[in-house]
């Protein structure tokens, strides 16, 4: 009797919730990405005070696509979905990512653009953990 009640309620909280059946029957893959603690030029991550806001960026670049050069107050993690992007930084040497590259942007990065390095448009995600009313990019003056 109890067996025959538990599967009872099983069945009802499958069709109540149909995500449970099938959650068992996909197996779950989680794999860590990408870990970092520096930025691309190897400074420490730090926060700015406030309260915590997190955002999600998707930038698309066509060919010839460029954001003008800027910073950013903020550590933004940034992962490339398609393309290739060019990262030119003031008085260094430029840096290139393709598919499937993460890297991180922050505070003590020098002035950079971000430019479109091929014909097809390129894809990158930034996510950032900064504050709230904390701008993820500040243009340069001038």
């Amino acid at each position: 009797m109890m067996k025959n009640l538990f599967i009872a309620f099983a069945v009802a909280l499958m069709l109540i919730n149909p995500s449970i059946s099938i959650a068992a029957e996909s197996p779950v893959d989680v794999q860590e990405v990408f870990v970092g603690s520096e930025t691309m030029d190897g400074d420490a991550l730090k926060y700015p005070k406030g309260k915590a806001e997190i955002r999600l960026q998707r930038v698309e670049l066509a060919e010839g696509g460029i954001v003008p050069l800027h910073s950013h107050p903020i550590p933004l993690l940034g992962n490339v979905e398609q393309g290739t992007i060019v990262v030119k930084r003031e008085g260094m040497e430029d840096l290139t990512y393709t598919a499937g590259d993460t890297f991180i942007v922050g505070p003590k990065t020098p002035k950079h653009t971000m430019g479109n390095a091929k014909t097809d448009n390129a894809i990158v995600w930034f996510a950032a953990i900064g504050a709230k009313d904390v701008p993820i990019l500040i243009p340069a003056e001038g």
